[in-house]
C-alpha cells in the first residue's frame, strides 16, 4: 500500500531546492537496474510521486508549488517527458502537465542568481494543479517587493488565493491511498513566511491528524544593508514562530549564518561552491534533504511519518537541526574509516556549529555496498560517540543520483558526469539538540535589537509593535525547551 506525501513549496529559494529534489529523485528512479538493482529494492517513489503506468514507473511529483504570478505563467500542455529518461523509464502522462525543458533556456547562467524561473531547473513534468500563483499581492501592490511576512499575511485575507490552494491540496490528497502529511519548503525571509503561516492554520483545520514538517529555508547574500536586514530578522522571528505553532517539526536551513556570528558553511570536497548561488545553495539543500527523507520511501521497512517525527523530538522541541556530507568520498567500513567520513559533516541549521551533544538524532548513511554488516558498526559506533543520545541509523546501499542541471563541479570526483548521471555517496542527519537552542537565543538577541522604528513597513501592511513584542517573548520561551533539564 502506498504511503503519500504531499509537498508544498513557497517562494522562489524553495522552488529551487525542489526542482533540484525532484530532479535527484527522478534520477534515481530512472536509474537502470541492471547496474544499480538495489534502487527498485529500497526506493517507494509513490510515497513523493503520483503512480505510474507501472510498477517500476514513476509519475508527476506530488507537489504543489505557489509563487507570485508571472515568475511561472506559462500555458499548460500536453508534452513529453525529457528525452534524458528515455528507454530509461516509461513515464506516466496524467491528464495535462505543464513545465518548461530547460532546453529552452540555452544562455541561462545558473552559476549566478540571475535566472528568474526555478523551473529552469527542472526536468519533470508538472500537473497543472501543482501551479498556484499568488494573485492578490499584485493586485494589492503590483510594484511592490514580497519581502515582509505581514504582506503575506495580508495577501492571504485579502484575495481567494488561500481557497484556491486549499482546492489544489485537496486534489492530491482525495487520490491517495494511504495519506501520511505534509513536507513543506518554505521561504522564511519574506513574504512567504507569512503565506506558509495562513497555510499552516487551514491545514492544522482540515488534516489535523496528519504530521506537517517545515523546512524554512533563506539564500546566502554577500550583504544586507542595515534596513533589509533589519526585515529578514524580523520575517525569521515571525516565521519560526508560527511554524514552532503550527507544524509537527521544523529545520531550519540556509549557507548564510544571518542572526548568528559563525561564518558560511564551509564543505571542504567542494571547492567550487559559491554560497551566495541560489543555483548551488539550492543544490547542497535539496541534496540534503534527499537522504534525510530516504527513511520515508522504504519499501521493505515501514517507516511511517508519525513515526520518523516523534523519534527525533520531545517534550516540545520540534526544531531539529540538518547536517550533511556531500560527497561522501571515502569507503566507510569501520570505526576508523566512520570518524573520517564523520568530519566531512558540515551543519545546515544557522547557529549549529556541530552536534556532540545531542539528545535524539536519526543518521542515514547512504550509497554502501553491504548495508546489512554496516549497520551493526555503524549502530556500535554511535552507541560509543553519544552514550546518552538515541541514535537512529539508516542505512542504504542506494546512492545518492544526480543529472545535468546539478552543478557539474561538485561532483568532478565523484562520478561519470560527462554521461549526464553521476552517483555518489551522502551522509544527512537530523539532531535534537541543545545547540537549536542557542541558535534560538542568537535569534531571539538579534531581533531584540531591531529598533521599532525600521519596521514601519510591516505596520503598514497590518502588524502592531506588540506583535513584534510578543513575538520576541515566543522565541526566548522555544529556546528555553533547550535548557538542560
Amino acid at each position: 500500500m502506498a504511503k503519500e506525501i504531499l509537498t508544498i513549496q513557497l517562494g522562489e529559494f524553495s522552488n529551487v531546492i525542489g526542482a533540484h529534489w525532484w530532479n535527484i529523485q527522478s534520477a534515481a528512479a530512472a536509474v537502470s537496474s541492471d547496474k544499480y538493482e538495489a534502487v527498485e529494492n529500497e526506493i517507494d517513489h509513490s510515497v513523493f510521486f503520483r503512480e505510474g503506468v507501472s510498477d517500476k514507473a514513476v509519475g508527476n511529483p506530488r507537489l504543489v508549488a505557489v509563487t507570485i504570478k508571472g515568475e511561472i505563467d506559462f500555458p499548460n500542455r500536453k508534452v513529453e517527458f525529457p528525452s534524458t529518461h528515455q528507454n530509461e523509464h516509461d513515464w506516466i502522462l496524467r491528464e495535462d502537465t505543464a513545465s518548461c525543458d530547460n532546453e529552452s533556456y540555452p544562455n541561462m547562467d545558473f552559476e549566478s542568481n540571475d535566472f528568474c524561473d526555478w523551473r529552469a531547473l527542472l526536468n519533470n513534468k508538472l500537473h497543472p494543479k501543482s501551479i498556484n500563483n499568488l494573485n492578490g499581492f499584485q493586485h494589492m501592490k503590483p510594484t511592490e517587493t514580497f519581502n515582509l511576512f505581514s504582506q503575506g499575511i495580508s495577501c492571504m485575507k485579502k484575495e481567494d488565493d488561500l481557497e484556491y490552494i486549499e482546492n489544489q491540496i485537496r486534489f492530491f490528497i482525495e487520490e491517495c491511498d494511504y495519506f501520511q502529511g505534509f513536507n513543506i519548503l518554505l521561504d522564511a525571509d519574506n513574504g512567504y513566511g507569512g503565506v506558509t503561516s495562513q497555510l499552516l492554520e487551514l491545514i492544522n483545520q482540515e488534516y489535523s491528524n496528519k504530521v506537517i514538517y517545515t523546512i524554512p529555508s533563506f539564500p546566502a547574500h554577500s550583504e544586507y544593508n542595515f534596513a533589509r536586514r533589519a526585515e529578514c530578522l524580523a520575517n525569521m522571528g515571525l516565521v519560526i514562530d508560527s511554524l514552532f505553532e503550527g507544524s509537527s517539526m521544523l529545520s531550519p536551513v540556509s549557507l548564510d549564518p544571518l542572526w548568528c556570528s559563525t561564518n558560511s558553511r564551509k564543505f571542504r570536497r567542494l571547492e567550487d561552491l559559491k554560497p551566495y548561488s541560489m543555483y548551488h545553495a539550492g543544490a547542497i539543500i535539496a541534496t540534503a534533504l534527499d537522504s534525510i527523507l530516504l527513511p520515508l520511501q522504504t519499501k521493505k521497512s515501514f517507516f511511517h511519518m508519525t513515526d520518523f517525527v516523534k523519534k527525533i523530538t520531545m517534550e516540545g522541541r520540534k526544531a531539529v537541526g540538518v547536517s550533511c556530507a556531500i560527497p561522501l568520498l571515502d569507503k566507510v567500513s569501520n570505526f576508523d574509516s566512520i570518524n573520517s567520513a564523520f568530519l566531512e559533516v558540515v551543519p545546515l541549521t544557522p547557529g549549529v556549529e556541530n552536534f556532540r551533544n545531542c539528545w535524539r538524532q536519526h543518521l542515514v548513511w547512504r550509497g554502501l555496498s553491504n548495508p546489512c554488516e554496516f549497520q551493526s558498526v555503524v549502530d556500535c559506533w554511535s552507541r560509543r560517540q553519544w552514550d546518552h543520545t538515541m541514535t537512529v541509523n539508516s542505512v542504504f546501499s542506494t546512492f545518492c543520483s544526480a543529472v545535468k542541471p546539478y552543478p557539474e563541479k561538485f561532483l568532478g570526483s565523484s562520478g561519470p558526469y560527462e554521461t549526464g548521471h553521476s552517483h555518489f555517496r551522502t551522509f544527512g542527519g537530523l539532531h535534537s539538540s541543545e545547540t537549536l537552542g542557542h541558535s534560538l537565543r542568537e535569534l531571539h538577541s538579534a531581533i531584540s535589537k531591531i529598533e521599532i522604528k525600521s519596521l514601519q513597513r510591516f505596520f503598514s501592511s497590518g502588524m502592531e509593535e506588540d506583535d513584534f513584542l510578543e513575538n520576541r517573548d515566543h522565541i526566548f520561551s522555544y529556546a528555553e525547551l533547550y535548557d538542560e533539564n
